[in-house]
């Protein structure tokens, strides 16, 4: 085998893990930062007083709704068009229900 040969099989070698990973764990990115937006919300709901422990807890638990949807998508390796406009309407309920919360008549 040829010394150009024997470097492609090595970067072909070297880059499959790689493609692997890529492929295990599907990209949604902008999910995952609305996601932390969102929990930083309602952290600062809480440190402000804004967000009673109640509030914050109901909040956190719909988060976690948007999480499990998140991880049921990406279940099979592929989070079709159809699943991230359907995380995305609940993390859009989710924001509304944030906002409605920090800023209503009770404060901690």
């Amino acid at each position: 085998m040829s010394k150009l040969n024997t470097g492609i099989l090595a970067l072909a070698i070297a880059t499959l893990p790689a493609l692997a990973l890529a492929q295990a764990t599907p990209a949604t990115p902008n999910i995952d930062k609305r996601q932390a937006r969102q929990e930083q919300r309602i952290q600062q709901g809480v440190k402000s007083g804004q967000l009673t422990p109640r509030e914050a807890a109901k909040l956190e638990k719909g988060q976690a709704k948007v999480q499990r949807m998140e991880d049921k998508a990406k279940a099979d390796g592929t989070v079709t068009a159809k699943e991230r406009a359907r995380i995305e309407r609940e993390q859009n309920k989710q924001d509304r229900r944030i906002a409605r919360e920090k800023h209503n008549a009770k404060t901690n």
